[in-house]
């Protein structure tokens, strides 16, 4: 055989491995960790470009209803089956962190956050002074009213202050003939801790209060600032605007003309009021010393166990940083804003998404951003949120006075706080 025929040859076959596709047992396996809501139509779509982009990488979802995500996530970590990439609530955070699940993202990732996300949403994936992930969904809470419920009522703009609030919701009201609500002013929803602890934190700082002293070894939401918002709820149960049986679930039908309410519910305003979503109003939670009200975070981060760290962190910027389109936004914020029914926290996807995020029901959650607080990421957060609610929830009940609840709250939650910031 001449020398030439050896080297076609030889050519031929490095060109048939190097286009020849890569074998299951060749592939980078990436398992993804999400909660059940986080998993709409087109995330798939998402993950099967990528693949194709990078053939070498297989994305797996592993989804988990959220009421068993934060065990789900803690009991797979100390079994050996954690995660390559999680999306996760900001207030697991610390947990996460201080327990070895979560990986401390590359300069160039922090850098990125510090650059171009909101500054509330930054300080939402801020834990213990540093950048632990990428912000993607952030959630406020408004007053989300029905127009027609308040026109009958003889109003013509939703309540500013809590004063206003209290009268309408009282006005609003009807009873059946056996003293039963059959409309309600206003509805809370118990039993549901984000339902009952943001809104109240949103009336906390209105009010001036603090929810804890800056470095976390004591609560302050029994200061009287704290006490007056929660004897500002208890108004409503007193004079009748609502009680303990209402719930926020009951709006779409159109038997409940205030409540409080994030960004994400408007799909499922959508589809379940049909002609009568045209009705649903949005404002700002009334005022009581300031305008201000609450807000939480979600995040995107890599396991600190993933053996494929890079290729975890390239994937999530893919989906958060890399621009693209007509429209200049990232398939992230796409995804939040035309699936998810959230806000984005990328300044470039806020301002990119018209059509989504300047509707009726988005557009004045988006407007008050400037006047959001993001939830403190807290050691125990989620134990501290919940006996919180169990407190608010004793004075609905009518259980404790204001004070005592707080109180008993302050003194739980500080031995807990004891335990992590000495």
């Amino acid at each position: 055989m001449k020398r030439w025929q050896v080297v076609s040859i030889v050519l031929v076959l490095l060109t048939a491995l190097s286009i020849a596709p890569v074998t299951a047992a060749e592939k980078i396996k990436l398992i993804l960790s999400i909660h059940t809501d986080f998993n709409r139509e087109g995330l798939d779509d998402y993950i099967k470009t990528y693949e194709q982009l990078n053939p070498n990488i297989e994305i797996v979802k592993e989804v988990t209803p959220f009421e068993d995500y934060l065990k789900k996530i803690q009991i797979a970590t100390v079994s050996g089956r954690g995660a390559d990439l999680y999306h996760i609530y900001s207030l697991w955070g610390v947990e996460f962190v201080r327990s070895g699940i979560l990986d401390e993202p590359p300069p160039e990732v922090k850098e990125d956050v510090r650059k171009n996300y909101v500054p509330v949403a930054v300080s939402g994936v801020t834990i213990d002074g540093d950048i632990w992930g990428i912000p993607t969904e952030i959630d406020n809470y408004m007053l989300v009213y029905n127009k027609r419920l308040l026109a009958e009522g003889g109003y013509s703009e939703p309540p500013r202050t809590w004063d206003e609030l209290v009268e309408m919701a009282k006005n609003l009201t009807k009873f059946d003939s056996k003293g039963n609500i059959q409309q309600y002013g206003f509805a809370f929803l118990a039993g549901w801790d984000s339902a009952v602890v943001h809104p109240y934190l949103a009336m906390l700082w209105s009010n001036g209060g603090e929810f804890l002293s800056p470095d976390f070894k004591k609560s302050l939401f029994n200061s009287p600032e704290g006490i007056e918002a929660l004897e500002a709820q208890l108004r409503l149960f007193r004079e009748k605007g609502t009680d303990v049986n209402g719930s926020v679930w009951d709006f779409p039908n159109g038997t409940v003309a205030m409540m409080f309410m994030a960004p994400w519910n408007e799909n499922n305003l959508i589809t379940t009021m049909g002609d009568r979503y045209a009705d649903v109003g949005v404002a700002p939670i009334p005022v009581m010393k300031e305008q201000v009200t609450s807000l939480y975070t979600w995040f995107a981060g890599v396991g600190k166990d993933s053996k494929h760290k890079k290729e975890a962190w390239d994937f999530w910027m893919w989906m958060t940083a890399q621009v693209h389109g007509p429209n200049q936004t990232t398939r992230m914020g796409d995804y939040l804003a035309q699936r998810v029914g959230a806000i984005p926290s990328r300044k470039i996807d806020i301002e990119n998404h018209p059509r989504e995020l300047n509707d009726q029901y988005t557009a004045p959650f988006v407007a008050e951003l400037v006047n959001s607080r993001a939830e403190p990421n807290v050691a125990q957060g989620a134990e501290i949120k919940t006996i919180l609610m169990d407190e608010i929830m004793a004075a609905w009940y009518g259980t404790k006075d204001a004070k005592t609840a707080l109180n008993d709250a302050a003194r739980q939650i500080d031995a807990i706080l004891a335990k992590h910031y000495k």
